[in-house]
């Protein structure tokens, strides 16, 4: 592979566009190589677009909880005040509505996270 800009032996490619590179005209930046002078800020960006992208991946499991334990919640008050109010229908069945509704989202969500894990150095 040569170099865009050279007739030399290209070492990377340019993360930003993807050119290939000799030692003269890239930088390395740890996380990938930019093109010396002319990509280095938007390589820099793109690697911690990358770094936020992991950070909130990896919280995805636990945010996906709130919403169903709310629900359950609120699913247990509406029963309580059924059973409260003798046995009221719409209530116990709202109730029980909101209960197995949460946790049928619990279990796709936890089908869905195990099955698209990924091992991220967070």
């Amino acid at each position: 592979m040569q170099c865009f800009n050279h007739p030399t032996e290209a070492i990377g490619i340019c993360k930003h566009c993807q050119r290939a590179l000799c030692p003269d005209c890239c930088t390395d930046l740890n996380d990938g190589l930019a093109c010396k002078g002319v990509h280095e800020a938007e390589v820099t960006h793109l690697n911690t677009l990358i770094q936020n992208t992991k950070k909130s991946y990896s919280s995805s499991p636990r945010a996906s909880l709130f919403g169903p334990i709310f629900n359950i919640f609120i699913g247990v008050s509406f029963l309580g005040f059924g059973i409260k109010n003798g046995s009221e229908p719409l209530l116990m069945t709202l109730g029980a509505g909101f209960i197995i509704f949460s946790l049928a989202i619990i279990a796709y969500n936890t089908k869905y996270f195990k099955k698209i894990t990924t091992n991220y150095d967070a």
